[in-house]
């Protein structure tokens, strides 16, 4: 089974991923990328980010909710049925071993969830995640993003 990467564009600076699947919404573009589940590059910048993520928590209880300077983000898996989508969360809040924010991506196949819609994502889920400041400059974490942006195809 292959795992579909997402992430909103707009957002995160021009990085995508795809595998044959592209969308225009609201003028951001969304592609993705089709990796394996295995892919061991992946996994292992997949642990990178959770030996790092008490440098994400600190700063989503000392920014979390500074919208005009900070974008705090956490990518994670998004199951229904056989179908698996990676995508990018907007993070305002962590409490009990979990993180606040709001969907800010856009599935291609998985139908249970929306863009802006609210949700709590478990820390042990992240797969990555990355702090841009006001101007989408990248300040930290974001350990997959290049990989994954060499990932791409053309459409």
């Amino acid at each position: 089974m292959k795992y579909l990467l997402m992430l909103a564009l707009l957002i995160l600076g021009g990085k995508a991923y795809s595998q044959s699947q592209s969308e225009i919404k609201n003028d951001t573009l969304y592609k993705s990328v089709d990796l394996d589940k295995d892919d061991a590059t992946f996994l292992k910048l997949k642990a990178l980010a959770q030996s790092k993520i008490a440098e994400f928590v600190n700063a989503v209880k000392v920014h979390g909710t500074d919208y005009k300077n900070y974008h705090l983000m956490v990518k994670s898996d998004f199951v229904e049925g056989d179908e698996h989508e990676h995508m990018w969360t907007q993070v305002y809040a962590y409490r009990n071993g979990s993180f606040d924010g709001v969907f800010v991506d856009k599935p291609f196949a998985i139908k249970k969830i929306k863009t802006g819609q609210r949700l709590t994502i478990k820390q042990a889920d992240i797969e990555d995640w990355v702090i841009y400041d006001a101007n989408d400059v990248k300040i930290a974490g974001g350990f997959s993003l290049e990989y994954l942006g060499s990932k791409e195809k053309d459409l």
